[in-house]
């Protein structure tokens, strides 16, 4: 379980880290992808891990490459 949570902790930073760039609130990101702001704080903390789906449309709203959001680099 401990590699799980890093990896949902890696994902839910480098998610916070685009959308901080890309100078989007969590609330309005949140609203383009279709979930609410407090799922999407969860995900952002590593509490929770996103459905392909909505980690698809993360990085569509985002504008990058979902696997910028996978990948082990660091950000």
């Amino acid at each position: 379980m401990g590699d799980e949570r890093e990896r949902y902790i890696k994902i839910g930073a480098k998610i916070k880290f685009y959308r901080q760039l890309k100078k989007i609130g969590q609330t309005e990101l949140a609203g383009k992808v279709g979930i609410t702001s407090q799922y999407l704080s969860k995900i952002e903390c590593g509490k929770q891990m996103p459905s392909l789906q909505v980690l698809l449309l993360i990085a569509e709203k985002l504008e990058i490459d979902a696997a910028a959001l996978i990948s082990d680099s660091v950000v």
